[in-house]
């Protein structure tokens, strides 16, 4: 893929405020004369309903890859085939059964699901990667599609990542180079530009649907294309982060200059391996030496923001508008902001998350028994919480502490914190009274 590379645009953490005076920088933007409903583009001014959006502030602060999934031609050996059967069988067991569905590949302690999807025979989880592997020898499968989970790519850099995971599926048997199935370039930026302040027809597209979306009545963002082999998401990503958890971002935005106060958000263009293919991008070295490219493609060739001249029914004339192209000059020859130094494939919850949890619960837990002391409110709590286990345990015959220890191993898979314990024999506690713990699914 060859591509003219756009203006270098301003460093990660850069603020940049833009004035009237910046008009002919973007008044004459071009546009391929073979975009729908456009016949080229010679960069008319605002005409008098053109709206002029000139006066804003913008600050890039991350960009780069936030989804990659990847297709690793091989096939597993026999071996691991057979142990894999075996760890699916056990996770869809009981649940002191499943707690025992695990798999350690390197420093990773994968959850071994009891189901996959599409068809994929086996699924293995962690917070790093999602491994969907084929059960047979099938020419028309992949030994294994991979999902690298945006955390990591916010850690490390894509090329280390496949490094690192090629490593791991070695381990299971036979594999190739992958291809890229679908990779996601994001640009986070703060800025204080209204983002409703356009309707759905200044989207000039190649892409047939443009939606909008609010929430509480706050206006959350844009996607066109959905669907699509090529799709695109504008989107208030600080909201977002708030709803996710995802904490993490908002430190690297400080540290890339974010102030705290001003809106950020994402402007994400999802590239499928149809839109990959055409574009001649195969191997992942490949798609990582024309990020660029791929980024000049989606914001000028296939979609542009332009400022409605009700005036001029050719939309090729329309301006592109200033925003669009302060995001569209991304220089992909730089870092991408900063990366979060440390870094573990575990979907736990944080200590400090539990511990406010923790806290609202004895809190509760306080106000409805009339305590106030601290001591007193942990005290009457832990007995809540047994009775609750007891009330649980019912009479299938397991103790408390063993169901407790069930409900901890299972969240210790779930989690991928450390590989449970395989007794050698079953305790006795399970084979007293088995039809009813078979009853209830303990």
């Amino acid at each position: 893929m060859s591509r003219k590379k756009s203006p270098a645009g301003p460093a990660a953490g850069t603020r940049t405020a833009f004035q009237p005076a910046d008009r002919d920088s973007w008044t004459s933007a071009a546009a391929p004369a073979s975009e729908s409903g456009s016949e080229g583009i010679s960069g008319a001014p605002p005409g008098n309903t053109a709206p002029d959006n000139s006066n804003f502030i913008y600050q890039p602060l991350r960009w780069g890859i936030d989804s990659l999934y990847l297709s690793y031609p091989g096939s597993l050996s026999e071996s691991r085939l057979d142990q894999l059967r075996s760890l699916k069988t056990q996770a869809q067991g009981l649940p002191h059964e499943a707690a025992k569905a695990q798999l350690q590949l390197g420093s990773h302690v994968f959850e071994v699901k009891d189901k996959s999807s599409g068809l994929f025979a086996f699924t293995l989880v962690d917070d790093a990667f999602m491994i969907r592997l084929a059960g047979g020898k099938s020419k028309k499968l992949p030994m294994a599609y991979v999902q690298v989970s945006s955390r990591l790519l916010s850690h490390k850099s894509p090329a280390e990542i496949e490094t690192e995971l090629r490593g791991i599926l070695r381990s299971l048997g036979d594999v190739q180079a992958p291809k890229v199935s679908r990779v996601d370039l994001y640009l986070d930026f703060a800025s204080d530009v209204d983002m409703e302040g356009w309707r759905r027809h200044a989207w000039v597209t190649h892409a047939q649907a443009v939606h909008q979306y609010a929430e509480d009545k706050t206006f959350t963002g844009w996607t066109i294309g959905a669907g699509g082999v090529l799709m695109a998401r504008l989107y208030h990503k600080l909201l977002e982060c708030k709803k996710s958890g995802k904490e993490y971002l908002q430190g690297l935005w400080r540290e890339a200059g974010w102030d705290s106060v001003l809106p950020v958000w994402r402007l994400e263009f999802e590239f499928k391996r149809d839109v990959l293919v055409q574009l001649k991008l195969d191997g992942l070295p490949h798609v990582l030496e024309n990020l660029a490219g791929l980024w000049s493609y989606a914001t000028t060739d296939w979609l542009r923001l332009c400022l409605v001249n009700q005036d001029d029914k050719t939309r090729s004339r329309w301006p592109v508008h200033p925003l669009w192209l302060a995001l569209s000059s991304v220089d992909w020859a730089t870092p991408g902001g900063p990366l979060l130094r440390a870094y573990q494939p575990v979907r736990a919850p944080s200590m400090a998350w539990l511990g406010s949890r923790g806290l609202s619960v004895m809190a509760s837990v306080g106000a409805v028994a009339g305590v106030t002391d601290f001591d007193q409110a942990a005290a009457e709590t832990k007995r809540q919480a047994w009775d609750a286990l007891a009330l649980k345990n019912g009479i299938s015959g397991i103790s408390p502490e063993q169901l407790f220890l069930e409900t901890v191993e299972g969240l210790t898979r779930e989690y991928n914190l450390r590989m449970n314990p395989k007794p050698a024999d079953p305790p006795k506690p399970f084979v007293r009274n088995e039809y009813e713990r078979h009853s209830k699914g303990y």
